[in-house]
């Protein structure tokens, strides 16, 4: 039975985040007592053995292996890209014979002491949120001679091994689509400031307008936060005042509050104004109208990260390398005028 549950089982029964799950499980004192008795009932129920991931603590392993998330909250984490992700390493790692723990970025000094007394064989460092902070990272990691990968689009001029999605590329082809059913007037809303994933889902759809023979002048900015309430907010201040026709929310979890906000006011979707989003969440077919969104192979970001640390762990020198997964365009009808619903395209 317990071969079988996985740390995403335990956060899911426990309600928490797999990050805040596996913090809880080795004895992370930033986590609320009454999580960690939560966790811990919930890893007996399932017949779950933490003493797994907390071998890195007590003498440490070479098939340990650490992913290093982002500090963000536990809301963040938990949504769809994270959990995703997170479960898909941590299959790939249990299939390997790896045990799989997860730290984020604020445990510095926790995570530095595991790499200098060489408790990790190696490491998975998610980029594209801090360039600062990543560059940090990745020179203590190369300074420790740990094997490592990372997951995102690397910063400039780092050469080491990485693996990400073609976020350019699914912006550009949704640009594409919205413009062929002739929409003219354009607003992307963003995630967070500096926020790498969100600056290249805006260079993509600015690219594949400028394709299509768009002016700049066409496409509006608003500066959001991946939440519903930026969303709605900046549907708010564009739409109407500046005759937008067109939405392109960075996550699925804006367009809902652009969504929201043009239903609140009338305005019809997508005759009136499309709107679309990025993720394919799971209620994105679901919502009314459906969502046109851009699918991004995050489960299998995660597996693939642990195949190439595996590779680097296992090489007799290491060798760098770029894998790049590809996005789907999920079409339905929120954007769509004049062709079938439910279509998917690869950009």
């Amino acid at each position: 039975m317990a071969a079988n549950v996985t740390l995403q089982d335990v956060a899911q029964h426990a309600g928490v985040s797999p990050a805040t799950a596996s913090r809880a499980l080795n004895h992370d004192t930033s986590v609320r007592s009454q999580t960690v008795a939560r966790v811990r009932e919930s890893a007996r129920a399932l017949d779950y053995r933490p003493n797994i991931t907390a071998r890195i603590l007590s003498g440490g392993s070479s098939d340990t292996v650490c992913l290093v998330v982002p500090s963000l909250s536990r809301q963040a984490l938990s949504r769809f890209y994270y959990a995703s992700l997170i479960a898909g390493a941590e299959e790939t790692a249990h299939r390997h014979g790896l045990h799989l723990v997860i730290k984020n970025k604020n445990e510095r000094e926790s995570l530095f002491s595991l790499l200098d007394q060489h408790r990790v064989g190696g490491v998975l460092l998610r980029v594209g949120h801090n360039q600062s902070l990543e560059q940090r990272y990745i020179r203590r990691l190369r300074k420790s001679r740990i094997p490592f990968v990372l997951i995102g689009r690397p910063p400039d001029r780092v050469p080491e091994t990485s693996i990400h999605i073609d976020i350019i590329g699914g912006a550009r082809a949704l640009a594409h689509h919205l413009a062929g059913q002739g929409y003219r007037r354009l607003l992307y809303i963003s995630g967070p400031k500096r926020n790498a994933d969100s600056n290249d889902r805006y260079y993509g759809f600015r690219l594949g307008l400028l394709e299509k023979g768009y002016a700049d002048e066409q496409l509006l900015y608003a500066q959001g936060d991946y939440t519903p309430e930026s969303g709605y907010r900046s549907a708010e201040q564009h739409i109407l005042r500046d005759q937008v026709d067109a939405v392109f929310a960075s996550t699925d979890h804006t367009a809902l509050g652009v969504l929201t906000y043009c239903a609140s006011r009338g305005i019809k979707v997508p005759s009136e104004v499309a709107v679309a989003g990025y993720d394919d969440q799971d209620y994105a077919a679901y919502t009314w109208p459906p969502l046109t969104t851009v699918r991004q192979p995050v489960y299998e970001l995660g597996q693939h990260a642990i195949e190439q640390l595996l590779h680097s762990m296992h090489a007799d020198r290491r060798r760098e390398n770029a894998m790049i997964l590809s996005p789907t365009l999920i079409v339905r009808q929120s954007t769509e005028r004049n062709a079938p619903h439910g279509s998917s395209r690869n950009p």
